[in-house]
């Protein structure tokens, strides 16, 4: 069986390419730690977004001109 790797670190990056930070803004691919409802600037940490019980979603799927059947 395989070994169980240890990570040092405890979060991951969030965005794949780096967004502008509203506050110190730099760019940022946005940290979010482990056992938090939030994704933080990697460079001030301040909130990039914010996640609670209250807030909702909305999912947007957009198929290419070949997905007509919903197979893809």
């Amino acid at each position: 069986m395989g070994d169980v790797l240890e990570f040092k670190r405890h979060w991951v990056w969030f965005f794949n390419e780096p967004v502008t930070c509203d506050y110190c803004l730099k760019d940022t691919r946005g940290k979010v730690f482990e056992k938090m409802q939030s994704i933080v600037c990697g460079n001030c940490g301040e909130a990039l977004l914010l996640i609670d019980e209250k807030t909702s979603y909305v999912l947007t799927v957009d198929f290419d001109g070949e997905d007509y059947d919903d197979v893809s």
